[in-house]
């Protein structure tokens, strides 16, 4: 599988579609791996769908230093796959924490965004479920890790049918190094909150896609529609639950395709704009 050396780094990911097709960086939720969005990927065969594994997932190197997962360690990992690839810009977008440096990354990168797609972002509301319950995992993983890694070892040798992605991702989950886990966890939990005022998101003009879902306290569906409704560009799908799309990949991989679609069909003066 391709990777490239990013600073002190080697990052894993994959790629779909035809090369010359435009670009789409699809990223995976908290603790997962690409296999996340596999399905996903293989339904867009008009895009070239890059699917990155950032440092700390997947195959992807794996720091224990909390200090190194941060956003903007996070928009390093996309900024490096641009740069690998020689890219200008992409359509970014990603679930959950692939939704967060997504954000991040627009934030940061505006000029390299033609479009975003935010899959089940965590903000202000889901802070109040999320913090609490990863800093106490974070101190499972760290308390526990003795016991933890033959588990781990053990998990990651079970056998998985190659027809459910899902699975495999589920499986990098539960099979994380839990010295890597707690790192990842503390780290996040340790740097400053995404903006998410007005203010902010007013300047993020390009066309976003947000995708929000029911009875979730993490992801919180008010938290997705409050952002579609602050982005210029914003447009907001939501779904009944938070298995709704993993199990019905092709209506998700539906829904992209005609945002896709729509954005990357519009002049490109109009697409990117910082």
């Amino acid at each position: 599988m391709p990777t490239f050396q990013r600073d002190d780094l080697a990052l894993h990911y994959a790629e779909r579609g035809p090369r010359d097709a435009p670009p789409v960086v699809l990223m995976h939720g908290l603790l997962f791996s690409y296999r996340l969005m596999e399905r996903v990927a293989q339904r867009l065969p008009k895009y070239r769908v890059l699917l990155l594994d950032l440092h700390g997932h997947g195959k992807s190197d794996k720091p224990t230093d909390p200090a190194r997962y941060t956003w903007s360690e996070m928009v390093a990992d996309v900024d490096g796959l641009l740069d690998h690839l020689g890219l200008d810009g992409a359509v970014i977008g990603g679930l959950s924490l692939g939704a967060n440096v997504t954000l991040a990354y627009a934030q940061a990168r505006p000029e390299r965004c033609d479009a975003l797609i935010l899959e089940m972002p965590v903000l202000l509301r889901g802070h109040r479920f999320g913090r609490p319950v990863f800093s106490t995992l974070a101190g499972v993983y760290t308390g526990g890790r003795l016991a933890l890694r033959p588990l781990a070892r053990t998990v990651n040798r079970l056998p998985l049918p190659r027809s459910l992605p899902e699975l495999a991702a589920f499986r990098d989950m539960a099979g994380q190094d839990p010295a890597v886990a707690a790192a990842v966890l503390r780290g996040l939990l340790g740097d400053e909150p995404l903006a998410e005022d007005a203010e902010t998101l007013a300047r993020l003009t390009m066309p976003a896609l947000v995708v929000g879902h029911r009875n979730d306290p993490l992801h919180v569906l008010d938290d997705a529609r409050d952002l579609a409704d602050r982005l210029p560009g914003g447009r907001f799908i939501e779904a009944p639950s938070i298995a709704h799309y993993r199990l019905r990949p092709g209506e998700l991989a539906r829904q992209f395709s005609a945002f896709l679609d729509d954005v990357t069909s519009a002049p490109e003066d109009t697409r990117r704009r910082p």
